[in-house]
């Protein structure tokens, strides 16, 4: 992700650190809508704005009707003030149009025009319209998007809206109109609870919409595709909202691939890349983020049922038997299981048919007529009371034979069934990826059965959610640089010392292995003799000490020592040498956009070689938990978690502080760990407006 804020206008009159909401359910739902350039070149618009019962009006100068729309010659002529003005006018007229729409009370409006097809006079027209918005607080939709989408209401989207888009739970976010259209097309496997494209955010962005769906009773889950974050810490707040709501959000965000890795000191820098960042920050938020789009349209039905997965424990049914040793080769590595049936099951089982093999997967084919025996199976199945989701693997497509059609209906039904008595989430997976017959689509979503395509897509989508919970913004520790501000205002940008940089640190309360600063061969055997031998000596410079000869260990008398300060040269630090156990690294870095990003992992040598666990502050004791098991560190679990806050304080309390590593503390068995390396790299004075 390449930094925004050089790319990017910010938004009009938007606060950088709060969502806007306001105007946006005027926008989604309004009780009466105004199409300003209500035409014949525009049927689809006209179409959509009068779906659903509120009051519709068009605004043309001449044509009473337009394909059955009631026009009036102008706004002012409406018997009442609309809630939304869509203003489907050209860049010449545009402005007036607001203006007349905001003389009679309009607050919420929507823009779909205004991109490159309005030529010359379009960028003009924008910025009248963005100082417009900003005077009259107004929300605006756009400009150049699809517009808003909602089934069964009345919706400013200039495409066609099909029959097959449903009622439903799930709400999309997308700054690409064509990515959001392709919801609207994607048939009745799940509802939608609104459609919104965003395109060039005036003055309502993701952030907005996101914080504006967390509020939504209807929704379950947001789907956000995103070009770009236009304001960062109103959209972490956003996420916070939707995170407190218990709502998932499911984010693919386009652009990954130019990572701009930083030539920096510190490893820190070149682990934690822009899309490292931004992928950190929603981790930290419990965002799931996707890689495409088939990716997303997988978890979001998933989450679009009433019933979630709560576990990961399988009951199956499969057509054939080659189908079960697919369903147990995907979910294996997403750690599903398929528990035996318990014994009183299996004799049942066996007693109605002795042929019908008890193993789960059950592979009822062929054993009897088919409607029965997958209805029986299922049956037994959520009869069981042992497993977290029913699964129906059988081939979904709408090409297939009648017979074929006929019982996989079945599979459906009684899926829908036992759900319900059972209370567990249910599915149908496919080898297929075509789409199944629309009245068995529209049956599913009507009984909470998930249609998923593809047996790997779709139980990774399962096992994702089943270990998803929300996350909520617990207290955060106050930030303990605040006391060296002034201390390092007076220093130049670049790398402290190690010396400077570990004493900082220690004072933040990380643990550090003793250690003194010699200026002389005679001072650094001094100080051996104070801390203990063996020691350590070492050239007091910034990073990579070890790789470019500074550091010589092992010395185990007052000669070697002054030997060792001798051969180094200049300033030395003598240290403790601490035995040997498990390196470990930490590090942050200060994203220009989101703020303190950190890294934990395998630290030494192996942090060039390994890659880190990456996450966004600021940090709290219960949210290091699992990012510390992540990194497969659990074992020293206390000793980081303190040097994990102590950065993260230090972070927020220094907005100086550009990067610090950490590398490495060692971890001794004894569950004890110190630090023996540090590095703090300075930037230049950050100015309040600036800081994340």
């Amino acid at each position: 992700m390449t930094s925004e804020r050089s790319a990017v206008r910010p938004l009009a009159g938007a606060s950088r650190d709060a969502p806007r909401t306001s105007g946006l359910s005027g926008i989604l739902t309004p009780r009466s809508v105004a199409l300003v350039g209500a035409s014949r070149r525009n049927l689809e618009l006209v179409a959509n704005v009068r779906r659903g019962t509120v009051d519709a009006a068009g605004v043309h100068p001449s044509n009473p009707e337009v394909a059955g729309l009631r026009c009036v010659p102008s706004l002012s002529a409406l018997p009442a003030p609309p809630e939304l003005a869509v203003l489907a006018v050209g860049p010449a007229t545009i402005a007036t149009s607001m203006r007349d729409a905001l003389a009679l009370g309009v607050r919420s409006f929507v823009v779909p025009g205004l991109g490159v097809e309005a030529g010359p006079e379009g960028p003009a027209a924008v910025r009248e319209l963005r100082q417009l918005a900003d005077d009259s607080g107004a929300a605006v939709l756009g400009p150049n998007c699809m517009g808003s989408a909602r089934p069964d209401s009345p919706s400013a989207w200039l495409g066609t809206i099909p029959a097959s888009f449903l009622p439903g739970s799930v709400a999309i976010v997308s700054q690409s109109g064509s990515i959001a259209d392709a919801f609207l097309a994607l048939g009745p496997r799940y509802g939608f609870s609104g459609v919104v494209s965003c395109g060039a955010e005036l003055n309502r962005d993701a952030a907005d919409w996101v914080a504006h769906f967390a509020a939504d009773p209807a929704t379950r889950v947001i789907g956000l595709f995103l070009e770009t974050v236009r304001r960062p810490t109103a959209f972490r707040e956003a996420l916070r909202l939707a995170g407190e709501a218990g709502k998932p959000v499911v984010c693919l965000k386009v652009g990954r691939s130019e990572q701009a890795r930083r030539a920096a000191l510190a490893h820190t820098g070149a682990i934690v890349g822009s899309q490292a960042a931004f992928s950190a920050v929603l981790r930290s938020h419990g965002v799931l983020q996707v890689d495409d789009l088939p990716e997303m349209i997988e978890l979001l039905g998933v989450f679009s049922t009433a019933r979630r997965p709560t576990g990961t424990r399988i009951g199956a049914v499969t057509e054939s038997g080659a189908e079960a040793a697919l369903l147990g080769d995907h979910a294996e590595p997403n750690g599903l299981t398929f528990p035996a049936l318990p014994e009183r099951i299996r004799q049942r089982l066996r007693a109605g048919h002795p042929l019908l093999p008890t193993s789960n997967p059950l592979d009822p084919w062929a054993i009897a007529e088919p409607v029965a025996a997958f209805s029986t199976a299922i049956e037994a199945l959520a009869e069981a009371g042992v497993y977290d989701l029913l699964i129906g693997q059988v081939d979904l497509s709408r090409h297939r034979g009648g017979t074929e059609q006929t019982w996989c209906g079945a599979v459906v039904r009684a899926l829908a069934d036992a759900g319900r008595r059972a209370n567990v989430f249910t599915a149908v997976t496919t080898v297929h990826h075509t789409d199944p017959p629309e009245d068995l689509a529209r049956y599913a979503a009507e009984h909470d059965v998930c249609l998923l395509k593809g047996i790997g897509p779709g139980l990774t989508a399962i096992a994702r959610a089943a270990v998803w919970s929300p996350r909520v913004t617990a207290a955060v520790p106050p930030p303990r640089g605040a006391g060296l501000v002034e201390e390092l205002a007076g220093l130049p940008a670049g790398s402290l010392s190690e010396f400077v940089s570990s004493a900082l640190l220690e004072r933040t309360g990380v643990a550090f292995a003793r250690r003194v600063l010699a200026e002389s061969a005679d001072a650094a055997a001094a100080a051996a003799r104070e801390i203990g031998f063996p020691v350590v000596v070492k050239t007091d410079g910034p990073a990579h000490k070890a790789r470019e000869g500074g550091v010589l260990l092992d010395l185990t008398s007052p000669d070697a020592v002054s030997d060792a300060a001798t051969r180094l040269a200049g300033r030395v630090l003598v240290a403790e040498q601490v035995a040997p156990g498990l390196e470990v690294f930490c590090g942050m870095v200060r994203d220009p956009d989101w703020g303190p990003v950190y890294a934990l992992g395998r630290g030494g040598t192996q942090v060039e070689s390994t890659t880190p666990v990456t996450f966004a502050g600021p940090l709290t004791p219960d949210s290091l938990r699992p990012l510390i098991g992540q990194a497969g560190l659990e074992t020293w679990h206390e000793p980081l978690v303190a040097a994990l806050l102590a950065m993260d304080a230090l972070a927020r309390g220094a907005p100086r502080v550009g990067e610090i590593d950490i590398n490495p503390i060692i971890c001794a068995a004894d569950g004890a760990a110190r630090a023996v390396d540090a590095l703090i790299v300075l930037t230049t004075d950050i100015p309040d407006e600036d800081r994340p």
